[in-house]
């Protein structure tokens, strides 16, 4: 059933999205708002129905026009009885192009690539007007040309929904464009009979001013109090701070603003109560799980506007006395908090003529060339994963910080140095695994190592670990349970040649030249030779993105020994700088699908970079699969189910088995993504194999028999014309009997033995060298 409802009005516009598979999502006829009035573009859900709770469901609404401003934001119909929260969201394009909404945990995201938050709404928030002058600025000109409503249903919605807003619009330029900055945690866990801290740290970095105006709080039931503030030169300022039980509306911050400038500190916390409950609870997507969120509106003068995405390192920080805000863990019970979900069960699916109806299912895509085991599990009780790595004879590698949590309590000084020098890890944390049974082989390192970060096990067989507290980088040989080269000095930082600041990574030529990424402090890395003699070192500090060789914080570094690059995944930019082995850089992997790039691996027999990014707002924790020279993404993993990731902090491929993930948030869960196919070339080529493969499974047997007798006739014909041809042949090489002919004196061949031998030989070499030089195509 085609559902397009579309009017156009002088001062109204209303825009309902199309439905069926065969139709792109899109309006038409839409008239361009007047520079004087402010005309209502209508986004309404198209009949919505559920089957279970907590689903998100997202519908795109095409912007038909180059340049228009949002002034204004009016929900409609989204009452807290049935949604739990709204957002808008604005992209270039939607993540589906095939469907008129979805769930994004099921069938995919919100957008294709970046995403921009535009508004936040839930607990019966009222409309909000911007302040004069200031409009989000959206079209085609500034690359968002669809408004992507997503909305939270709590319960099983049987009837059908058209919840939505009404955004407020107009041609007229502004003096000040609008963005929103979020605050967000990931990891946060709350315990039963506790109070909780979810504090989360960032430096501005921008080059222009920021000035906030309003902002959100956010968080499900366990929440009390959610506050954010600036530090600027060791002063605090309250940007904001709200009890999230309220209704969830932008509230605009107290006059004169308060502008943010580089350098600046932005602090952000959301203060939990657990002392009423009996179980854990995390942050997550469901009503029973937890968010803390601090939305933050601002603005900027028209020519200097940069969309900035937000803040979520999680760092603990003391609030000075000054700045504290005074709030009560006790509140009254709000009409939400007593509801309870639906309790009927699932539909039976869609009969004729009734909407549409989302979902969830659990079914692994099988196009999917990795899909994620959720009954692995390593034979070993780690902490978290500061990095994985495998052998040659395809050996899972761990290397975890057993009872060290990083984000438990600050470990570090102002200086960089370790606050618990007597902290060593009592287990043995460098463990090698079955990567199929999940059976430990053999583990050492105990009572080494504080915070354990990055491992790589060498083409030897040695085993090279950092430590972020020590301030070191260690070799194993092959087979030994005791380094025989320490670089750096214990618990020392620094930055000359024989001392590092929390180093994250090692990888290893095939000259056993070493390479370390000292990637906290120092934003460099370093090439050693194999006895640990310094040899040079690259890249450099960059606050700003998007400059090759400069880097904010080096967090992983892989290897690609046949073309001698270097992939360095630079963090906090959210890129990959790729390296030569003399320090030249190359060219610069970005993408707007990138968020915080943690960990990197290229494979070989892939031909292709691995690499993990944490969550943001719309789009989940996620593998990605990128080319190696553009960095374009040609896969996400998992595709089709809801992404099991949280922090993913390191990968490892173990070709043909499977690829691993290490988290680094509670508890600290190892995922294999098992590989559903055994690969023996480049992965693209497995697809245009099972392409052909596809095409011919599908042609009848009875028309290939034909086709095969057609085509055999005249082959016979022309055999046995050659047969004939040859056999009769006067100066044939051999006659009849298999002997071969003497030389005649008319023979014109000149060819001696040894001439045809040579020959022979070069036409073999040359039929061997094109073999060869096919196969490492392939293989490449």
């Amino acid at each position: 059933m085609l559902l397009l409802a579309l009017c156009s009005f002088i001062v109204t516009v209303t825009v309902v999205p199309t439905s069926g598979a065969s139709r792109r999502p899109g309006n038409t006829g839409t008239s361009v708002p007047s520079t004087r009035e402010v005309t209502r573009f209508k986004m309404r859900m198209p009949n919505v129905v559920t089957t279970t709770h907590d689903q998100y469901i997202v519908a795109p609404f095409p912007v038909k026009y180059d340049d228009v401003y949002i002034v204004g934001y009016d929900p409609v119909d989204a009452s807290s009885d049935k949604v739990h929260h709204l957002l808008l969201y604005g992209c270039e394009e939607p993540a589906r192009t095939d469907l008129p909404f979805w769930d994004i945990g099921d069938m995919g995201g919100i957008c294709a690539g970046m995403s921009h938050i535009l508004w936040a709404w839930a607990l019966d928030a009222p409309k909000l007007d911007l302040p004069p002058d200031v409009g989000f600025h959206v079209g085609r000109n500034p690359k968002i040309k669809y408004l992507m409503l997503q909305i939270h249903y709590k319960n099983v919605m049987k009837e059908p929904d058209t919840s939505g807003i009404d955004v407020l619009m107009t041609a007229k330029p502004p003096a000040n464009l609008a963005g929103i900055y979020l605050f967000a945690t990931g990891s946060t866990v709350i315990s039963p009979t506790k109070v909780v801290n979810a504090d989360t740290t960032c430096m501005f970095k921008g080059a222009h001013t920021v000035t906030p105006f309003a902002f959100r709080t956010h968080t499900h039931l366990l929440g009390r109090q959610v506050t954010a503030w600036r530090e600027r030169d060791s002063h605090w300022t309250v940007l904001g701070t709200r009890n999230p039980r309220l209704p969830q509306m932008f509230y605009r911050m107290d006059e004169p603003y308060n502008p943010i400038i580089k350098g600046d500190v932005l602090h952000a916390r959301c203060v939990f109560d657990g002392r009423n409950i009996t179980h854990t609870v995390r942050i997550g997507g469901t009503n029973a799980d937890e968010m803390c969120n601090f939305y933050m509106m601002y603005y900027m003068k028209y020519d200097e506007y940069q969309y900035y995405e937000g803040c979520y390192r999680e760092t603990q920080f003391k609030v000075p006395e000054y700045a504290k805000v005074t709030f009560s863990l006790d509140y009254t019970t709000t009409e939400e908090d007593g509801k309870t979900p639906d309790g009927d069960k699932e539909g039976d699916g869609n009969k004729e003529g009734e909407p549409a109806v989302i979902t969830n299912t659990t079914t692994e895509n099988k196009r999917d060339l990795f899909v994620v085991d959720r009954d692995w599990k390593v034979g070993i009780k780690n902490g978290q994963v500061g990095g994985l790595s495998h052998t040659s004879e395809g050996h899972l590698v761990v290397f975890h910080r057993g009872a060290n949590d990083w984000s438990a309590k600050p470990w570090f000084n102002d200086q960089n140095e370790v606050l618990f020098q007597d902290a060593l890890i009592p287990d043995d944390v460098i463990v090698f695994v079955n990567p199929k049974s999940g059976d430990v082989v053999k583990k050492f390192g105990g009572n080494t190592f504080i915070m354990p970060h990055g491992v790589y096990v060498a083409e030897d067989g040695a085993v090279w670990v950092t430590d972020v507290a020590l301030h070191q980088i260690m070799r194993y040989p092959a087979n030994s349970t005791t380094p025989d080269l320490i670089l750096g000095e214990k618990f020392v930082p620094g930055d000359d040649k024989k001392h590092f600041c929390k180093p994250t990574g090692v990888v290893v030529d095939k000259d056993q030249n070493v390479y370390v990424s000292d990637g906290y402090c120092n934003s460099r890395v370093i090439k050693f030779t194999r006895d640990g003699e310094y040899v040079a070192e690259f890249g450099g500090l960059s606050e700003e993105g998007g400059k090759l060789g400069g880097f904010f914080l080096v967090h992983d570094l892989s290897i690609n020994h046949e073309r001698e690059e270097i992939y360095v995944a630079d963090r906090e930019h959210g890129q990959i700088h790729v390296m030569n082995y003399n320090g030249s850089f190359a060219r610069l992997l970005s993408n707007p699908s990138y968020t915080n790039i943690y960990s990197v691996e290229y494979t070989k027999l892939l031909d292709t970079i691995l690499a993990v990014n944490i969550s943001t707002v719309g789009r989940p924790s996620m593998m990605m699969a990128l080319d190696k020279d553009t960095g374009e993404v040609s896969r996400c993993y998992p595709s089709s189910t809801p992404s099991p990731l949280t922090i993913p902090h390191t990968l490892t491929y173990i070709p043909n088995v499977a690829v691993f993930i290490g988290e680094i948030s509670s508890p600290f869960t190892i995922w294999q993504f098992r590989q559903t196919d055994n690969l023996t070339e480049p992965e693209e080529d497995i697809h245009h194999r099972l392409f052909f493969n596809t095409l011919i499974s599908h042609i009848p047997i009875s028309f290939v028999i034909v086709v095969v007798c057609l085509a055999g006739i005249p082959l016979a014909y022309l055999g046995v014309v050659l047969i004939f041809r040859f056999t009769s042949r006067n100066d044939a090489k051999y006659d009849r009997n298999g002997f071969q002919k003497l030389l005649r004196d008319y023979d014109s061949s000149d060819e001696s033995e040894d001439d045809l031998v040579f020959k022979n030989s070069k036409l073999s070499n040359a039929n061997n060298s094109s073999t060869t030089s096919a196969t490492n195509r392939r293989y490449r």
